[in-house]
């Protein structure tokens, strides 16, 4: 694996860059003020989101500066039937579910920045640590529906497409600056340019902050700092156009997999156990790409060549190594329950009130992803016809290392101490290639409009270990199935769609579709299941409202273990696990409006989701636990809703009222005391003013009520609390 680049070489990107762009400024200087994007989009245009065969949404820039938020999980409630599970409360690691699929870090969701898959290694691991920075992020569309097809691998649920900021045609740019409380700060600055036939784009965007919990007993930093440096260039010649893409990212965050036990909570939500002072993550990142767009006479091509590399180590809390002296279990997860339990030892070892060996483990994980895709349209009399195709390989190399350290009666930690290298079986390298090709083809009798959709996935597995105590070399050990060392498996899959729309009226559109649905699962099936979808939408004037039915039959549902999930399965063997059937159906409003005063508007958007997701047979395993017929599927609540009142005025003061509703759920299906997630709201506040054409300033409240409700029990089945009330200012130049 290649070296990442270091701090100065990131320097010297971003210098690189402007320099680049300022020099060429008076070359490229043009009055027109239009703007090009050249990103690939998923649906394209609101005009093209009323015809879409199946439900969708864009989150349009507009809607973004409006709140100015940073965490996507928050932007995603703007959207009906996206459920999702906070972790650490700044959106790093989002756990995103759309339509009941598992939440566990939105590896049943095709997630792609400008059209590319994103997730550090799709079909290998789809468990997307790695997530865009939605700081940056100019607009999101979210698919659902029949058209899913198109943008696969996942494809039962749907796919989210964050579009990164433009090139600009005239030069211009926007400097962004936020202070607020925990040490936040954050700065967002790009500047770009177009003039003739070249054009280009650099941004900036850093976020950092000291977290919100305290440690115990020894105290430390429980934030994060994170960067994102992008580059974009593009030469354009008529109807052909070639961009450039380059994004380097880094992280390093001070964030624990570990929970608080029932008592703890109660006692201080906003506490993490002193054993896990020395938890850290540490991410880098490298993405390329390479985009073609011509419109020929006849034919539209887009054609997207693409190289990601990501490395991260969790360093995190991995046992307590009291070999039974104080009576209790080893493993985290084990001590967390055994709390909950009533064991007073488990709760004086999580309080640093005894003494024992803390054991922690390097979650090292080197990620590649590669490949290339292109889709040809055209249309045909009355056929709308797009087919696509795309090739590409990924990898997950997991290399772990043990260190070790004391914590005594009184709670204090010793220095870390015992570095050992590979000593484990689970040190793997596991490899996926995959083919894959679409046709949609969307039929136009007047005001009705048939979509029919065909997939299909063509991908090859193969699963290796390196060698126990393979020392800095890594070994590779081949001893065949039967020792499970070297392992394959081939997977071919297709999937069909059928969509329609029909114009009822100028201002009502009905929707119907049916879709079959995958999702790849590593060394085993995929997940599959049928989906139906019905709806309606209405249009007038600035009153949009859509309604929508939808209903999932899963003939296999399928996780595999992982730390995240917090089930009781062992993470290191990363079985799959099957639930058997089960049913998710569920209702999905959302409405936005403008209401106009004296001198005053008042804009209003509604979201509403009511799911039923439950298990339709009885089972027992380590992953799901024991389920019986008609218990409800894990994170997955009733309802959900998200509300938006705002006003704007002629002077240039406006502002904003989110307030969030999240019906409760459960965190295994066997619901008992200590896994239930409560259901809670936040409220959130901000308000804008424009000093003048191109300066804003503007204030942020979040969490305004101070609720420390639980709202998730997961990673490591601890429970965890919302972000506190919030106070932060921002300041924001156009230029």
């Amino acid at each position: 694996m290649e070296s990442w680049p270091n701090t100065q070489t990131k320097i010297n990107f971003v210098i690189m860059g402007f320099l680049t762009i300022l020099f060429f400024a008076p070359v490229f200087a043009d009055d027109n003020t239009e703007e090009l994007i050249e990103s690939v989009t998923i649906i394209g245009s609101a005009e093209d989101l009323k015809v879409l065969p199946g439900s969708g949404q864009i989150i349009s820039n507009d809607d973004l500066l409006k709140a100015m938020d940073t965490d996507i999980q928050k932007i995603l409630t703007a959207v009906p039937g996206v459920y999702m599970r906070t972790e650490e409360g700044y959106g790093l690691r989002p756990n995103i579910s759309i339509r009941g699929t598992a939440i566990e870090r939105s590896a049943k969701v095709a997630i792609m920045e400008d059209g590319v898959l994103v997730a550090p290694s799709p079909y290998t691991s789809s468990s997307a640590y790695y997530f865009p920075t939605a700081g940056r992020i100019h607009s999101v569309e979210v698919l659902k529906g029949p058209a899913a097809v198109t943008q696969g691998p996942q494809t039962i649920g749907g796919a989210i497409n964050l579009i990164s900021t433009p090139i600009p045609n005239a030069p211009s740019g926007k400097f962004v600056q936020e202070l607020g409380e925990n040490g936040m700060m954050r700065t967002h600055a790009y500047y770009g340019l177009t003039s003739g036939n070249f054009g280009a784009l650099v941004e900036v965007h850093e976020h950092e902050s000291d977290g919100f919990d305290s440690i115990a007993n020894v105290g430390g930093d429980t934030g994060f700092d994170k960067s994102d440096l992008m580059f974009k260039a593009r030469y354009e010649s008529g109807a052909h156009s070639l961009t450039f893409k380059m994004v380097d990212l880094d992280e390093t965050s001070n964030q624990s997999y570990v929970g608080l036990s029932q008592a703890s909570f109660n006692a201080n939500p906003r506490q993490r156990y002193g054993a896990t002072a020395y938890d850290k993550m540490m991410n880098d990142g490298e993405q390329t790409s390479l985009t073609y767009v011509g419109d020929f006479e006849n034919f539209n091509v887009q054609f997207t060549s693409w190289q990601n590399d990501y490395y991260r180590d969790w360093f995190k809390v991995s046992d307590f190594n009291n070999d039974k002296e104080h009576g209790e279990q080893d493993d985290i997860n084990e001590l967390i329950s055994d709390a909950n339990n009533g064991s007073v030892n488990a709760q004086a070892i999580l309080d640093g009130q005894l003494p024992v060996e803390i054991e922690y483990k390097h979650n090292n994980r080197y990620y590649t992803n590669e490949g290339y895709q292109f889709s040809i349209n055209t249309t045909l009399g009355i056929h709308d016809l797009t087919v696509g195709y795309r090739d590409m390989e990924d990898s997950e190399s997991r290399v772990q290392a043990h260190e070790y350290a004391d914590q005594a009666a009184d709670g204090s930690l010793s220095a870390l101490y015992g570095y050992i290298g590979l000593n484990n079986s689970n040190n793997r390298l596991r490899e996926s290639s995959a083919t894959s090709y679409y046709i949609q083809d969307t039929m136009d009798f007047g005001r009705l409009n048939v979509t029919l959709g065909y997939r299909y996935e063509d991908y090859d597995q193969r699963h290796r270990r390196w060698s126990d105590r393979a020392g800095p070399n890594l070994t590779m050990v081949r001893t065949g199935e039967a020792d499970n060392r070297d392992t394959f498996a081939t997977n071919d899959h297709t999937t069909q769609s059928l969509g329609a729309t029909y114009e009822l009226s100028d201002n009502i559109t009905l929707v119907a579709g049916f879709h079959e649905g995958m999702t790849p699962m590593f060394g085993a099936d995929p997940e599959e299941a049928d989906n139906t979808e019905l709806g309606l939408r209405y249009s007038n004037g600035m009153t949009n409202i859509e309604f929508f039915y939808f209903a999932s039959e899963y003939s296999n549902l399928a996780a595999e273990c992982t730390l995240v999930s917090g089930a009781a399965c062992n993470a290191d063997e990363s079985a799959v696990f099957s639930g058997g059937a089960a049913d998710v159906d569920g209702l999905e409003f959302t409405g936005s409006w403008v209401l106009e005063g004296d001198g005053v508007s008042y804009p209003i958007a509604l979201a509403y989701t009511s799911t039923e997701a439950t298990f339709n047979n009885s089972s027992e395993s380590d992953y799901f636990g024991l389920v019986a017929a008609g218990d409800d599927l894990p994170y997955i609540p009733s309802s959900s809703m998200s509300l938006v009142a705002g006003f704007v005025t002629e002077n240039g003061l406006s502002g904003n009222m989110r307030l969030i509703d999240i019906g409760s759920s459960c965190s295994i299906a066997a619901c008992g005391t200590y896994n239930k997630i409560n259901a809670h709201t936040i409220i959130d506040l901000n308000i804008r003013k424009a000093l003048t054409d191109s300066i804003d300033v503007y204030a942020i409240l979040e969490n305004v009520s101070d609720d420390a409700d639980i709202i998730s029990r997961a990673p490591s089945e601890g429970a965890r609390s919302q972000k506190p009330r919030t106070l932060k200012f921002g300041f924001s130049y156009r230029f």
